[in-house]
């Protein structure tokens, strides 16, 4: 209960202070606007903070078109990412529809060079004559020329119609991935996140198999962020991210799951492998030496909390998300840079009847 308090003062907070932000700048107060301030101020995006404190170096003024331009770099716009979507859905829509009048026209085609060659054939008889002869051979070279070269254009149409279809393709995939992925670790992002957890509650259910839910924290990455800059912070992200991607298989998911908080889902996997897959994310973030890339400076090294939580079947997936957290919020009064498994937690007492 004390820890939802806190998080609600938190976001109230980080709240009060983008509206703070859009009022001292002037900036009309919109919700495109209030959603990038609220990045901004509550550090969860730190290469959008780090580009807006370049931008207003030396009392440069922020305006709407500041902000905007901002935004559009460092923040997927869902109605931009929606429009590409839709567009290329129409167009590739279009391109089936040309393709199924190409083949709707070869089989006219076709066809009448059937009739075409009936007509023909029951026009030949024993006593035709030599000079009407060639007339029909005339006629059927003719009417093979002209299907030859029909074949030909239809096909050429094909073609490009197939290279199309492919290019439209790989926009709609580029625009999904771009959809759930965090522009800044190239990992899954929040929405991912939601999609992939739904997906393996519902295969659990299916198969009768569990799985295992890991949400990790980098520990002190504000007082990290706060000494070095958000630069720096950004790069301790992608090393995390990186970690956490050497250390998954293929059918599992990494995530951000937002700020400095990371997530990965373990289909069809016990709680005991998943904490020894959770200890060996934190040793590899722990071995590795940090280096500020500007200066060469050596800033020592990060660690991170991990809690793990196996889902049980029929819960809803609040409750996993809950006792993942529970988890890690024990991991780090436990003294951080630890794993910590739903199992050494004390049971919830039950309610008085």
């Amino acid at each position: 209960m004390q820890k939802h308090q806190d998080e609600r003062q938190r976001v109230e907070e980080y709240g009060a202070q983008a509206f703070d932000f859009l009022r001292q700048h002037k900036i009309t107060p919109t919700p495109r606007h209030y959603e990038i301030a609220y990045a901004h101020m509550s550090g969860v995006n730190p290469a959008l903070s780090e580009a807006l404190a370049l931008a207003m170096k030396d009392g440069a003024p922020c305006d709407d078109a500041l902000l905007e331009e901002i935004g559009a770099q460092f923040l997927h716009n869902p109605e931009s990412l929606a429009d590409t979507t839709n567009d290329t859905s129409a167009q590739l829509q279009n391109e089936m529809e040309r393709v199924s009048k190409l083949i709707e026209t070869a089989t006219n085609d076709t066809s009448r060079f059937g009739d075409s060659m009936q007509g023909v054939s029951r026009n030949l008889s024993a006593n035709t004559k030599p000079e009407d002869l060639a007339i029909v051979i005339e006629t059927i070279v003719s009417a093979s020329r002209q299907m030859e070269s029909r074949s030909r254009e239809l096909e050429g149409e094909l073609q490009a119609s197939q290279e199309e279809i492919s290019e439209l393709r790989k926009r709609l995939e580029s625009a999904r991935n771009e959809a759930f992925t965090d522009p800044l670790t190239g990992i899954a992002n929040r929405k991912a996140f939601d999609e992939e957890l739904h997906k393996a509650s519902r295969e659990a259910m299916e198969t009768g198999t569990s799985f295992c839910l890991l949400l990790g924290d980098i520990d002190h990455f504000k007082r990290f962020n706060d000494t070095y800059g958000h630069q720096t912070g950004d790069q301790v992200l992608k090393l995390v991210a990186g970690c956490m991607m050497a250390n998954v298989k293929g059918r599992d998911t990494a995530a951000r799951y937002g700020g400095e908080e990371f997530a990965v889902i373990l289909p069809k996997t016990a709680l005991r492998d998943a904490q020894t897959l959770a200890n060996s994310i934190r040793e590899m973030v722990q071995s590795r030496e940090l280096v500020k890339r500007s200066t060469g400076e050596q800033l020592g090294r990060i660690t991170m909390s991990i809690g793990a939580a196996e889902f049980r079947f029929g819960e809803p997936l609040g409750e996993l998300i809950e006792r993942a957290d529970s988890c890690l919020y024990a991991a780090k009064d436990g003294g951080r840079n630890r794993v910590i498994a739903e199992t050494a937690l004390p049971e919830p007492e039950a309610a008085a009847g």
